[in-house]
């Protein structure tokens, strides 16, 4: 049968490490560390050094595999660590949470994140989806399409419009604005109304020759 044995971590290497007993002033060789899967699906996640740990080994401890690290004074639990709750806490302060009683899943990442896909990636909310950046937001992508209305609240700037119909969508192909347009450039239309007014087709009334004004458009 095998012993159980307690000790702390001297040397690592992916997937082994050796350990120090000191009640036996003695280093062990490399013991391999238990792993949830090593065939076709691998994971990796080396033990620290000076990492309380309990071994199973024979009782020369000529062979032996390590079952696992262990909490103790030196290391104590997660202050965050709760019922109900799933955590991965690194060592730059990055906290991965699941709280099951709150329904809340929290990646609080201390740098950057990379998500990388080679098929779709979809994101879906039954309520509000939302998005933050304190400096800049950017999308990229060939062809871009909202669906549904769109409110922008502040400046819009834009290379290019187009409203041209969209089939099987009601109400496309204008746009309509409940504010003042400015432009330093030109607008160009098939015609321009003021009202009934058409800068195309409306008349003057009072027209006289000479320096005189005619009167104002007629509709």
């Amino acid at each position: 049968m095998g012993n159980l044995k307690y000790g702390v971590v001297s040397d690592v290497k992916p997937g082994f490490a050796k350990v120090y007993f000191a009640e036996d002033d003695f280093v062990t060789d490399w013991w391999p560390v238990i792993a949830v899967t090593t065939l076709k699906d691998k994971s990796s996640w080396p033990l620290n050094v000076q990492e309380h740990v309990v071994c199973m080994c024979d009782e020369h401890c000529d062979v032996g595999v390590i079952l696992g690290c262990i909490h103790s004074e030196v290391d104590p639990v997660d202050a965050g660590a709760a019922p109900g709750k799933f955590r991965k806490v690194f060592e730059d302060g990055t906290v991965i949470e699941y709280d099951k009683q709150a329904h809340l899943l929290t990646a609080d990442v201390k740098g950057s994140v990379n998500v990388v896909s080679t098929q779709e990636i979809v994101a879906t909310s039954q309520t509000t989806l939302k998005a933050k950046a304190l400096v800049r937001a950017s999308i990229e992508a060939p062809d871009i399409q909202l669906k549904g209305n769109v409110t922008v609240v502040g400046q819009l700037t834009a290379a290019g419009i187009s409203a041209a119909p969209m089939a099987g969508v009601p109400g496309t192909g204008k746009i309509t604005a409940q504010a003042d347009i400015e432009t330093t450039g030109e607008i160009k239309a098939a015609d321009v109304k003021a009202g009934a007014i058409s800068l195309l087709s409306h008349k003057h009334s009072g027209v006289q020759t000479g320096t005189g004004s005619s009167g104002t458009p007629i509709p």
